[in-house]
């Protein structure tokens, strides 16, 4: 059964979530941070995630230089888009697109478990990538 990129990145975004509330259980900062950085990447294309990620990579680049106060917030923020992304870029890469960032090792085996391996040494991933 094929998995449409939308329900493939809800399921991203909702196991994301439920690892950040444990994750940062006792820090709120960077929980407020990572919430948010899930939520953004919502009902997203590629193009828009690409430039949403740009941007945060931005503002922790500000951030750090400016010692914010706030900078785990802010970095978290783009670690969770970061993170949607890699996931997704696993998923262009296979497909033979040019992804949003290289993914990594992590990312493709969190595509690989959302859209089930149909062979251990050929991943085959039957996500539709929408670009709309």
């Amino acid at each position: 059964m094929a998995v449409t990129y939308e329900q493939f990145l809800d399921k991203v975004i909702v196991d994301g979530i439920a690892a950040v509330k444990i994750d940062y259980a006792k820090d709120s900062l960077k929980l407020e941070g990572a919430l948010a950085g899930f939520n953004v990447c919502r009902h997203k294309n590629t193009k828009q995630l690409a430039d949403i990620l740009a941007n945060a990579h931005s503002n922790t680049e500000t951030a750090f230089n400016e010692r914010a106060k706030d900078y785990w917030k802010i970095r978290c923020y783009e670690s969770e888009i970061e993170w949607v992304c890699n996931c997704l870029s696993a998923v262009m890469q296979n497909q033979g697109m040019k992804p949003i960032i290289t993914p990594t090792y992590r990312g493709y085996k969190k595509a690989a478990e959302i859209v089930g391996v149909v062979e251990k040494s050929k991943l085959n991933f039957l996500v539709e990538i929408s670009e709309n």
